[in-house]
């Protein structure tokens, strides 16, 4: 379908959908920003030829993260920053599933759920790792948090992509088994055993070892819930498997940071995946058909706005973070690993590019910011950003 359907399909149901949910100031901002992209709403901008030849008023993107219109540039440097220091070895991706019961937490408590999410995985990754009698060496990680299956349904999850080897303390780099990283049963006990007691001393219930307070401040039970349920719950689901995935190396990285950005930001879905919108409902190819036994699923129109808006991460969650060798602190023990590997030193892009640049770099043929008549690069020289606020739900 062309750019600009999902907002056809915003535009055509948000109304009827705020009029039967109570929706929230996350939901509520993200539906108005994917409506007003790039309308006189979110204001205007005046771009001109420094020669004086021509100049074109044009209507603001929402810059939203979960606006599907916006978001290509910031995706491209993100994953150039992370090519950039990508290591030359292979990588493994794991993927931490916790349990479809911990959904209600997390709808109550979204950044910091994810927070201690993050933290389980990764404390439970190195602690395995940097053992002597395991690898003995500090891994690079890139790790991405993704709240959907492909039907877009709650299925929360990290994606963990892993060097294959790391820095010992000695600083020897040591090579893993492509084949094999970690046991996955131990893997995945050690991660469920640190997520619950995170979650447990965020309840205010017990201390957290290895935690620091700024990490969490207290989760909240949900409202059908009671803190002594969510502890109930917490301790049933210690009694159970959990599941965690380690697949083979690959390569390089490079294959799985792209699949993983693609989530950065733009929300869910790309408009490139919807087949067919005929003001009622939606059809949708799978992001992953070899998975399916058919190639679409179809979602009424405003059960599609809602699962959507259900996906919006709270206003300062990080979804994508960094750990180990990549992480900015370990600078020098990424250098030393790059020398063992025969690779320059890491220099960090100080001078970030434009929008203009990185549009090029994607797209070579791009000409839509040239001046038709003597095709020099077009100037920003006005930007107005005094289009109306997002609507406030009004008192009862």
């Amino acid at each position: 379908m062309r750019p600009g359907t999902i907002q056809k399909i915003f535009d055509d149901h948000v109304p009827a959908v705020e009029a039967a949910y109570r929706l929230d100031e996350r939901s509520r901002r993200a539906a108005w920003n994917i409506r007003t992209c790039r309308t006189p709403a979110q204001g205007y901008h005046i771009d001109a030829c420094p020669n004086g030849d021509y100049r074109i008023r044009l209507n603001n993107s929402c810059r939203h993260r979960a606006c599907p219109l916006c978001g290509a540039t910031e995706t491209e440097l993100w994953l150039e920053r992370q090519c950039a220091k990508e290591l030359r070895c292979p990588h493994h991706q794991i993927v931490f599933t916790s349990p479809d019961s911990l959904r209600a937490i997390w709808r109550w408590n979204r950044r910091l759920f994810t927070n201690l999410y993050f933290l389980a995985a990764w404390h439970s990754l190195r602690e395995l790792l940097v053992d002597p009698r395991r690898l003995g060496a500090l891994p690079g990680v890139i790790a991405v948090f993704q709240s959907w299956a492909d039907e877009l349904p709650e299925h929360l999850h990290l994606h963990f992509i892993v060097t294959s080897g790391g820095l010992s303390p000695k600083g020897k780099w040591i090579e893993a088994n492509g084949e094999y990283l970690l046991p996955v049963p131990v893997l995945a006990a050690k991660f469920r055993g640190k997520f619950l007691a995170y979650l447990r001393a965020a309840f205010g219930t017990h201390i957290a070892v290895g935690v620091a307070k700024p990490a969490y401040t207290r989760l909240v039970p949900p409202p059908d819930m009671s803190l002594q349920q969510c502890l109930n719950l917490l301790n049933k689901l210690g009694r159970e498997k959990w599941h965690v995935q380690i697949e083979p190396a690959y390569a390089q990285a490079g294959a799985v940071l792209k699949y993983a950005g693609r989530y950065i930001r733009r929300g869910p879905l790309s408009e490139r995946r919807i087949r067919a919108y005929d003001g009622r409902r939606v059809t949708i190819g799978y992001a992953h058909s070899e998975k399916h036994d058919r190639p679409s699923f179809t979602l009424d129109a405003r059960d599609f706005v809602l699962r959507l808006l259900s996906h919006v991460p709270e206003k300062g969650t990080h979804c994508a973070r960094v750990y180990g060798l990549y992480h900015s602190a370990c600078r020098g023990k990424l250098n030393q690993a790059r020398s063992k590997l025969g690779q320059p030193p890491y220099n960090p892009e100080t001078d970030v590019p434009d929008t203009h640049e990185l549009l090029h770099r994607m797209f070579p043929d791009f000409t839509g910011d040239l001046c038709p008549k003597c095709h020099a690069r077009l100037q920003t020289v006005t930007v107005c950003r005094s289009g109306p606020a997002p609507p406030e739900r009004k008192a009862a």
